[in-house]
């Protein structure tokens, strides 16, 4: 039998970036709001989420994600405004936006794409949309969540928290009762 992993490539953020996340978490809470909220420490910009991989595929794939970032330059980026999926009157998915130079991680995500995109259980249809996950909304959850617009509204009205882009990561996820735990597997570094 095959060992699989549970993999992804993410944008690792600063300690500041963990921080504005810890606090938007806190602010919602205070409300009286309940859901499966993310650990601040864990959180990264996902890219491609790739899911069960066999183990003797990290080489290519590893291989397919150094050649996704060949040629990019670092470049900027900031958490500005924040929303939910699909929509914040029925929330699924609590964020902060992300915004900034947007081209060069737009550039990054299709080149992850096109290299390793084959490593992917399934092809996410979805458009991309760069966001930092806040919290994960049960049904159970919901009536507890009065005037969310309005509050994401107040995290949206927070100051721009720029931070730039240096590497790519390869996670590897492992999920317990207590929450997922992430494993760096590699770093590609951006010129």
């Amino acid at each position: 039998m095959r060992e699989e992993w549970r993999l992804f490539a993410a944008i690792p953020v600063p300690d500041d970036v963990r921080q504005r996340v810890a606090a938007a978490i806190a602010h919602l809470q205070a409300r009286g709001y309940r859901a499966k909220w993310v650990d601040p420490e864990a959180t990264h910009l996902t890219v491609k989420f790739f899911g069960s991989v066999a183990t003797d595929s990290l080489p290519d794939l590893t291989r397919a994600l150094r050649k996704s970032v060949t040629g990019l330059a670092r470049f900027e980026l900031q958490v500005h405004g924040a929303g939910a999926f699909p929509h914040p009157l029925r929330p699924r998915v609590l964020w902060l936006g992300i915004d900034g130079e947007t081209a060069p991680l737009a550039q990054l995500v299709e080149q992850v794409e096109r290299s390793a995109g084959s490593f992917a259980e399934k092809t996410d249809e979805r458009p991309f949309h760069p966001h930092l996950t806040l919290a994960r909304v049960r049904p159970e959850d919901l009536a507890t969540l009065r005037a969310l617009p309005q509050e994401l509204e107040r995290l949206a009205r927070l100051p721009p928290l720029p931070f730039t882009v240096d590497r790519l990561t390869l996670y590897r996820s492992e999920l317990f009762r207590s929450g997922p735990r992430y494993t760096i597997i590699e770093e590609f570094l951006l010129r």
